[in-house]
């Protein structure tokens, strides 16, 4: 099957969503396809380009994303689509498939393949923010919607599509999937009171650090590890600077990026991923998860649709410095966080193999008109 992935995001970065991406398309390269990517995001790019996916760059414009580029949408849009649809039609091979990733496309381009008879599916990695709920596009989006099969990356996020005003006849959800690392014995606890936790996130309001250290505030045993970018960076680093003067040592650290993340994740006790808005799943979650290391996510995470509370994982409420503090302190018994690392890997080696995940996007876009 001959399968076209596009990508025309208002900001490009290599995130959770460009490595499904790229594991995805291996998975489904190995098996036979022929998969390409046409757009403008140049770490995807890069990425399927080392699977050895075919790959070709074209710009068109820049996507309805803020107020004025929604504005401005509207006479950019005729000329944004011609150059797309001659995009792909200078295209070595015609799709039988296009597999969407950003707005724009979704848009412009999804009619024009379904009346070309290319199955169309959009894939919805992104958080529902105001860029969609309040577009002045979203009646449009969802008029071409029904010539598409909406994939979200869980049922948390499919349900918000449903509630937006999509079909949910069209709108399925198929959870993302990890690549299982060798399976190692679950760790001993750290030697000492000392808990070491971690976190991997973008540094945005909605991921919910800032109500992390309010957390560990009075958690003076957890030593806690971040590692992203983002724009509340001075922010949050105000709050560890009050915090170690408070208690006179620094016990948070903020790195920008770390080149060997499994080291990271073998120096942690705990994993959390403390997302206070809508996280579409939260894949580092079940990373941590797959290595053997007691994790908190939040009700917020499309994750925590799969896991089950006091089980595998404790999920905590969303944007709550209190019962995140509650999840945190019950880790800190060795024995209770040790049971925790155990049924989690469990979990996670059984629920997010990325085999079990390439099996359903094949049968979906077999199957899916």
């Amino acid at each position: 099957m001959r399968i076209l992935f596009t990508r025309f995001p208002y900001e490009s970065a290599k995130g959770g969503a460009e490595l499904q991406t790229q594991w995805l398309a291996s998975g489904l390269l190995k098996r036979g396809h022929l998969v390409s990517f046409l757009g403008a995001c140049h770490p995807l790019s890069s990425l399927l380009k080392e699977v050895g996916a075919e790959t070709h760059y074209a710009w068109i414009g820049l996507p309805p994303v803020t107020l004025w580029l929604a504005i401005s949408f509207l006479w950019r849009k005729k000329t944004m689509q011609q150059k797309l649809i001659a995009a792909v039609q200078a295209l070595p091979h015609k799709p039988e498939a296009i597999v969407m990733m950003s707005l724009t496309e979704k848009i412009l381009l999804t009619e024009w393949a379904a009346e070309n008879g290319i199955k169309v599916f959009w894939i919805e990695h992104d958080r529902v923010g105001r860029w969609l709920s309040s577009s002045p596009w979203l009646k449009a989006l969802k008029r071409v919607s029904e010539k598409a099969v909406i994939i979200c990356v869980s049922e948390f996020s499919r349900q918000i599509y449903v509630r937006l005003g999509f079909d949910a006849n069209r709108v399925i959800a198929i959870h993302n999937g990890i690549p299982l690392p060798r399976d190692t014995p679950v760790k001993t606890a750290s030697v000492g009171p000392e808990m070491r936790v971690g976190v991997i996130a973008r540094l945005s309001p909605e991921k919910g650090i800032d109500v992390l250290l309010h957390a560990i505030l009075h958690l003076p045993e957890i030593t806690l590890t971040i590692i992203g970018v983002g724009k509340e960076e001075g922010y949050l680093r105000s709050l560890m600077f009050e915090d170690a003067q408070r208690i006179g040592i620094e016990r948070v650290k903020l790195i920008s990026s770390m080149a060997d993340l499994e080291k990271f994740y073998h120096s942690l006790d705990v994993f959390v991923l403390p997302s206070s808005d809508h996280d579409p799943f939260g894949l580092v979650a079940a990373e941590a998860m797959a290595r053997g290391i007691a994790t908190v996510v939040t009700d917020a995470c499309g994750i925590a649709e799969y896991l089950e509370d006091e089980k595998d994982v404790l999920i905590a409420e969303a944007g709550s410095v209190e019962s995140m503090e509650d999840a945190l302190r019950t880790l800190l018994d060795p024995v209770v966080r040790s049971t925790y690392a155990k049924e989690g890997k469990l979990t996670a080696r059984m629920c997010f193999s990325l085999q079990t995940m390439v099996d359903t996007y094949e049968q979906t876009l077999r199957r899916n008109p």
